[in-house]
């Protein structure tokens, strides 16, 4: 592994965000972040399911981890993108 990898890597798993011991779950970690920057436009993503059908087309995944476009104002912290990333890596569920 590169540094530039390994550096990815322990951001990802056991990062800045204080998320390294502890499961992200939807409920407590996911859904605020959804609230605070993404229900004013996409009202739906207040339901699990909604938001889990664009993360499965991969179109969630693609504009706010990867582009990072979204939500339009930038709102989305580091801490926010770590936490999201992790749960949509760890399969996303609705715990």
């Amino acid at each position: 592994m590169t540094a530039c990898q390994t550096a990815s890597k322990e951001t990802i798993e056991s990062g800045p965000c204080g998320t390294a011991a502890k499961e992200i779950t939807y409920p407590a970690d996911v859904k605020p972040i959804i609230r605070q920057h993404c229900i004013s436009c996409h009202a739906d993503y207040i339901f699990y399911d909604s938001l889990n059908a664009d993360i499965n087309s991969g179109e969630f995944y693609k504009r706010v981890v990867v582009k990072r476009d979204m939500p339009p104002s930038g709102g989305l912290d580091t801490c926010d993108y770590i936490i999201l990333k992790r749960w949509i890596y760890n399969g996303h569920y609705s715990n």
